[in-house]
């Protein structure tokens, strides 16, 4: 199977004519605010030239501090904010068929689990052709690069995730999940003995695209034994394959590790893999993150939720160099506020954690149409008033660290090579421009599409 990165499906139609199109040399873009992670310009503008097929800024900056060259084509967006394209740093592309489902987060999160047991794919053409749809509903979210979870129908790793999110467009890794508890430890580990050493470099090479690097996820603390956790870090580590996680997510999770009891015990022994062993290494009163602390030591971890943590667990997140994808709707969808408290990811990235931002499935969203944290921003926004600096940080370059990408796609500043802009419409007239586009609800445009 031959990819074919960046196949026309997916390119987006852009304000700015692409640079092979033999259009001018150079662009001006106009607008009402133009910002990133580090600072905002109101009204602003960019100016780009054409460099090897590809737009390079020339300068950001107030409209009237930059010289308009006589050569310039000028696009003037006066109810737009322009920002760079987004990551989405957590999510499950290869459950898109699904659609979001309505969820009383009364019935509990493994309930919600077995709805997803119950729909997900088992064959690879339909895996892929869901995942394909997520790619689709990505780019019309704003995404530019993604952490996928490739997920494991019947505990089996599969490979079409990854190779259908290479023959895409899109930039990011793709983690291949897999299970290893009780019954199942011994046949976990050899199975992944076996891909890293017979199948990765293979699937690397039938990858062929540069912007997608294949990854790990064991799944989360109470569906992997700690050995198991240890063997794939260590491997993982030594071959400089990205790793991911599941971690605190639920108070469920909390009882198990803690406890060895509840919901979590009672799906494994649904599934068959119960083994009173696995109370060698929880039932011990450890809380999920101190539980994981010895493998986080081994190799750097972005890990997915990370709901339940109290302020005593950020130095060994900090420490270990973890990223948390904090997935906001999701957060909401399941009613951890309530349930949990609102999650601590400004007092996290206050004490120096990367915090980046992440969807969860589209199964958890409100947006039918698109997958893409920029309705989680909007989300943040305006439930927490964040400052757009911090949460185009967090759906940026907080990201790109997370995943391993270059930063500098996404920072708006001279002589970078953005992979995206996008134009978010406000009304006209706002005040403020970057409240105008946080009271919208619809996708975003693309202004510049360069992945």
């Amino acid at each position: 199977m031959t990819p074919n990165p960046g196949q026309p499906d997916f390119v987006p139609k852009t304000l700015v004519n692409p640079p092979s199109g033999g259009g001018s040399e150079r662009v001006l873009v106009r607008a009402a605010m133009v910002a990133d992670a580090h600072r905002s310009h109101t009204p602003g503008a960019i100016l780009m030239s054409r460099h090897d097929g590809r737009w390079r800024i020339e300068e950001v900056g107030d409209q009237t501090e930059i010289r308009i060259p006589e050569d310039v084509e000028i696009l003037d967006l006066p109810d737009r904010v322009i920002i760079p394209a987004l990551v989405n740093a957590h999510t499950h592309l290869d459950l898109t068929h699904i659609g979001p489902i309505a969820h009383d987060p009364e019935e509990g999160f493994v309930s919600w689990v077995d709805i997803i047991r119950a729909g997900r794919l088992i064959d690879p053409d339909e895996i892929a052709r869901a995942v394909r749809d997520g790619i689709g509903c990505s780019i019309r979210g704003g995404t530019i690069a993604v952490g996928d979870i490739a997920g494991a129908p019947r505990t089996e790793l599969t490979f079409a995730p990854a190779l259908e999110l290479a023959r895409s467009p899109l930039h990011g890794v793709s983690f291949l999940e897999f299970f290893g508890i009780g019954k199942s430890c011994a046949s976990a580990i050899e199975r992944i003995t076996r891909f890293i050493a017979e199948e990765y470099d293979d699937l690397v090479e039938s990858m062929s695209n540069p912007n997608v690097r294949l990854g790990l996820s064991p799944h989360a603390t109470n569906t992997v034994d700690v050995d198991v956790y240890r063997f794939i870090s260590r491997a993982a580590a030594a071959r400089g394959i990205p790793l991911t996680t599941h971690l605190a997510e639920t108070l469920e999770e909390r009882e198990f590790i803690a406890n060895g009891t509840g919901t979590q015990r009672g799906l494994l022994d649904k599934v068959g893999v119960w083994d009173d062993s696995i109370l060698d290494r929880v039932g011990h009163g450890a809380h999920p993150i101190e539980h994981l602390a010895p493998v986080l030591e081994l190799a750097p971890y972005l890990c997915a939720h990370v709901n339940d943590a109290p302020e005593r667990f950020f130095g060994v997140l900090r420490e270990t160099g973890c990223s948390v994808a904090f997935c906001a709707r999701a957060h909401s969808y399941f009613g951890h506020p309530a349930k949990i408290g609102r999650h601590p990811y400004r007092a996290m990235l206050d004490s120096g954690i990367n915090v980046c931002l992440g969807t969860d499935s589209i199964v958890n969203l409100d947006t039918h149409d698109r997958i893409g944290v920029l309705d989680d921003i909007r989300h943040l926004a305006r439930h927490d008033g964040c400052s757009s600096q911090l949460l185009l940080a967090m759906g940026t370059i907080n990201g790109a660290k997370a995943l391993g990408l270059n930063t500098s796609g996404f920072e708006l500043v001279r002589g970078n090579t953005p992979l995206g802009l996008l134009a978010l419409p406000i009304d006209p007239g706002v005040p403020d421009p970057w409240t105008g586009a946080i009271a919208r609800d619809e996708a975003p445009e693309w202004a510049v599409f360069q992945p």
